[in-house]
């Protein structure tokens, strides 16, 4: 009895770790930005307290669930992971859409930058990612800002463009047409939901499975 006491309270506590994880995981993304951008948080803290941190804490999760065999809950880590991703990003949009000033900039010179990363995979095979990005040089009014970094080019030399600037300085300004509070907010609440719903099913099918594991006792003499 003690036994079965046991693995259902480790049972429901691995269920709970499930649907804890993903919320707790965006909250602390969404914590750490919040004080960057309102608070004194300097730029380490900000990477490290709200985009490695949870993604580590995450990815531990995994691992242990990877372990044990409950594939669900492991994979829950992935929508999880974009889910604090979305809401650390979606702290900078709303901070512009709060105190963001509007400004209308002519655009002096646009630079292209390409990065290539390579990796190998377990099979010896090499991967390459390429990224590419546009270094935008402005003229605004007096405060704003010199310069604007985007993944798109988003005007050519001598054309105007709308730009919000946070006049803290802590937010990197954007493309008045690229500011997503609102939506980005509601995209990580849609990737927490589907990992909270995946850590749901897995806890119930591990529970499931272990339960139909377990050696009948003998009813008879």
């Amino acid at each position: 009895m003690a036994g079965w006491h046991g693995g259902w309270a480790r049972g429901l506590w691995r269920t709970a770790v499930a649907l804890a994880a993903p919320p707790l995981a965006a909250a602390l993304a969404f914590k750490v930005a919040w004080e960057s951008a309102y608070g004194s948080l300097a730029t380490w803290g900000f990477f490290l307290g709200g985009l490695l941190l949870p993604l580590v804490l995450l990815g531990w999760h995994a691992a242990l669930a990877t372990r044990r065999g409950a594939s669900l809950i492991a994979l829950s880590a992935l929508p999880a992971g974009l889910g604090a991703i979305l809401a650390l990003a979606s702290v900078g949009h709303s901070t512009l859409e709060d105190r963001g000033v509007e400004i209308s900039c002519i655009v002096l010179k646009v630079t292209e930058h390409t990065e290539t990363d390579s990796s190998m995979d377990a099979q010896g095979h090499w991967t390459s990612t390429t990224r590419t990005s546009y270094d935008h040089r402005l003229d605004c009014p007096a405060g704003g800002p010199e310069h604007m970094d985007s993944p798109s080019r988003l005007a050519k030399p001598g054309e105007s463009l709308a730009v919000v600037h946070d006049p803290r300085g802590k937010v990197s300004p954007r493309a008045a047409e690229d500011v997503h509070g609102w939506g980005l907010r509601t995209a990580a609440e849609v990737a927490v939901g589907v990992a909270v719903l995946l850590g749901l099913a897995g806890g119930i099918r591990e529970a499931y499975e272990k339960r139909r594991r377990r050696p009948r006792r003998p009813t008879g003499p």
